[in-house]
């Protein structure tokens, strides 16, 4: 069972969707989980029972951040939870299925603090049992972004390392065997700053790593390409970028044996920060790119993550900044300059980003991400799944537990204002056939109650909340009664 609250205050905004054969009805929802009060949302898995494992990162108000793996059935409904550390900090970059139905975490982790951070590595089988946790690095800091699984029964990371090559930080590549057992390790870069965010294995069983470098390329930060052959060995690296700051956080093999990243850039006549992408054939030649044809405009927008449909389109996600400077989930579904077939962006008062997007079984999709936006934490596991007409539902719910009856809540029939304020709101009831009487609570972030008030509706349909003389900060409202809990989330600033 769950415990729901909805929001319908999200719109998503849908620019074309064209020419897609519906099959059969596929789910929809929109969803944010999350019990603690930091929540990131960073990976997300189909099961093959068509739920869905989401990965990311949480942490209460105070103390270190821990890993939570959420196990869902097809309608985003919570099966599970496993919370992965101690008294230590683990954070997870990435987190992939092997091919024995298992599954790889990894990131970093100060389980060993004289060591500052380690490379972290996980093994789980299919239910999410820890099967072995290795640690990889030296007396610095260690990161890894990434791991692929290689053609030849290993694991690739790659990352980050202080501990080897110059002060700045280098691009830090360690291969394993299925144990975890290092075969070996390689460094790329210079005197300044360089680090690897993503890899793949080709084709040809080769391995692709997506790279930034500050130490080689054309001015600032740009994009450092490498291929390396199983052995670690380097067949080729490149340079790509101008004289700006240009950044990969994704790369794939494509379909047609070429090969694409997505990032940020700051060059090509970029009005700020800009999504870019750049694809090439199958003999590295460069064959377009983002943002040359683009609608260049003001404002931000960056792409983390890059995937593929079945029909070889691209599922590119990050974000995009609002018209109030905030950031909006967005994903983006297109072949080429020519073929652009969806958008979607998410419409909140506050931060949201779309980590990872996939293809479904069902030829719908799924994004996970976060939101600060949506939910009832700082900041919430975001999953948006999406039906296979590209249709969407813009009802949202809050999944908080598994255990917990399900309460229905309501947010068309109250309406609250201001959302920010110093201290002065307003609750309206939007509808005359919900009269009835209600609890009011607002608590802070740590779970501290400072409201509670009853509103007889007989008596109007505007309640009147102050909390003037309380810190500045984010609060929740809750107002309930027997049948119905809506939850609003709201800003108190006296500046």
């Amino acid at each position: 069972m769950k415990k729901s609250l909805l929001f319908s205050f999200l719109t998503l905004c849908s620019l074309m969707c064209l020419q897609y054969t519906i099959k059969a009805q596929s789910v929809k929802f929109n969803h944010t989980y999350g019990s603690m009060a930091y929540n990131f949302g960073k990976r997300i898995i189909e099961t093959s029972d068509r739920g869905f494992y989401m990965m990311g990162n949480v942490s209460a108000v105070s103390g270190n951040t821990n890993i939570s793996i959420i196990k869902t059935d097809s309608l985003g409904i919570i099966l599970s939870e496993k919370i992965i550390g101690d008294a230590s900090l683990y954070w997870a970059n990435d987190f992939i299925r092997t091919s024995d139905k298992g599954y790889l975490i990894s990131g970093f982790t100060n389980k060993h603090p004289e060591n500052g951070y380690d490379m972290l590595l996980i093994k789980t089988d299919s239910n999410i049992n820890i099967e072995w946790e290795r640690y990889y690095g030296g007396s610095d800091w260690d990161i890894a972004n990434a791991v692929v699984e290689t053609k030849d029964n290993a694991y690739l990371m790659v990352g980050q390392t202080y501990s080897y090559g110059a002060a700045n930080g280098n691009i830090y590549i360690v291969k394993t065997n299925y144990l975890g057992d290092t075969l070996w390790t390689r460094t790329f870069g210079g005197d300044s700053a360089d680090y690897a965010m993503s890899a793949d294995v080709l084709f040809d069983s080769t391995y692709l790593i997506g790279a930034t470098t500050k130490s080689f390329g054309f001015g600032d930060y740009d994009a450092y390409v490498i291929n390396l052959n199983k052995n670690g060995d380097t067949i080729w690296t490149k340079n790509y970028g101008q004289d700006k700051e240009d950044i990969i956080y994704s790369i794939k093999q494509s379909p047609d044996s070429g090969f694409v990243f997505v990032g940020s850039t700051t060059s090509y006549n970029a009005i700020g920060l800009e999504t870019w992408l750049m694809k090439f054939d199958k003999n590295r030649n460069y064959i377009w790119k983002l943002p040359e044809f683009w609608d260049i405009k003001n404002g931000d927008q960056l792409a983390y993550n890059i995937n593929f449909t079945d029909s070889a389109h691209f599922l590119i996600t990050g974000y995009t900044t609002a018209l109030n400077g905030s950031k909006d989930l967005s994903l983006i579904i297109m072949r080429d300059f020519a073929n652009f077939k969806f958008s979607i962006t998410s419409s909140s008062l506050f931060d949201d980003a779309g980590y990872q997007a996939i293809q479904t079984a069902d030829k719908g999709f799924a994004i996970v991400g976060y939101t600060e936006g949506f939910g009832t934490a700082l900041s919430n596991f975001f999953v948006v799944k999406i039906g296979n007409d590209c249709s969407y539902s813009t009802t949202y719910e809050h999944i908080l537990d598994v255990e917990e009856p399900p309460i229905v809540s309501e947010n068309d029939l109250f309406g609250i204002y201001p959302n920010i304020s110093e201290g002065k709101y307003n609750i309206n009831l939007k509808e005359s056939n919900s009269k009835q009487n209600y609890d009011i609570s607002v608590i802070n972030v740590v779970g501290q109650e400072i409201f509670r008030g009853k509103w007889e509706t007989s008596l109007g349909d505007i309640y009147k909340i102050d909390i003037s003389n309380a810190a500045d900060g984010m609060y929740f409202v809750t107002v309930a009664s027997f049948e119905i809990k809506s939850s609003f989330m709201l800003v108190k600033s006296s500046k």
